[in-house]
């Protein structure tokens, strides 16, 4: 298989790898989906896709939609599967608003540190839209409620409070076009610490903080601005 080395304006999303030139698979075994998309190896995430001939340039804007938290795959804790009458670990409205707004905050703030991108409302020729949707979560004990753990309960200690998975997009406001789309899964913490709303939820924005930074990062090298690391 041939790869090709992505150009500056293609080194884009969750892209970026830590030592190795990000690459895009060329020929005829290389891996393309939904028509235009190409796989690209050494990339940051945990998969990543992009179009050879987007130009991501011209985008001066950015629209963002609400984070999506249907269809959310859960992986029930091995706690929950060991004892018996253990409520599962599921999503109620209030989680999915909280989470909603979380990723936003974490989105909103990383793009305002450079008043580079303004967040406009409405699709137009140089408008990005980005989409991400949470696709898996694997909690590492039992909710943090009244109903999931058992009355009196004593402290719950894990190694981090699970792992969160996303898909992200980037597309052409107007024609909805994607460009670029990218798989990642992280840990908020790899430590062992206390398991519980407060903190799993820490851990929660901390994942968020780090992929709004890596989006963030990648446009300012698209536009060619230089960050202080």
């Amino acid at each position: 298989m041939n790869y090709s080395i992505i150009g500056s304006s293609l080194v884009f999303l969750l892209l970026v790898a830590c030592q190795n030139t990000p690459q895009i698979q060329t020929g005829d075994e290389a891996e393309v989906i939904q028509g235009n998309l190409v796989r690209v190896n050494h990339s940051r995430a945990k998969l990543a896709y992009i179009d050879p001939s987007a130009d991501f340039n011209k985008y001066t804007a950015i629209l963002l939609t609400p984070l999506g938290v249907d269809n959310v795959e859960i992986v029930q804790p091995a706690s929950s599967r060991r004892t018996s009458g253990n409520r599962n670990w599921e999503l109620t409205d209030a989680d999915k608003l909280r989470l909603q707004k979380d990723f936003q905050a974490s989105l909103s703030k990383q793009l305002s540190l450079q008043e580079t991108y303004p967040l406009v409302t409405a699709a137009g020729d140089n408008v990005l839209l980005i989409a991400a949707k949470l696709t898996r979560i694997a909690p590492t004990a039992p909710k943090d409620d009244n109903r999931s753990r058992p009355a009196g309960r004593s402290k719950i200690v894990t190694e981090g409070a699970g792992k969160i998975s996303v898909e992200v997009t980037f597309s052409d406001s107007e024609t909805g076009e994607v460009l670029a789309l990218a798989k990642d899964t992280r840990s908020g913490s790899s430590l062992w610490g206390l398991n519980n709303s407060i903190s799993n939820q820490a851990q929660v924005r901390r994942v968020f903080n780090s992929w709004a930074m890596q989006i963030r990062k990648q446009l300012d090298r698209v536009h060619s601005y230089k960050i202080a690391e």
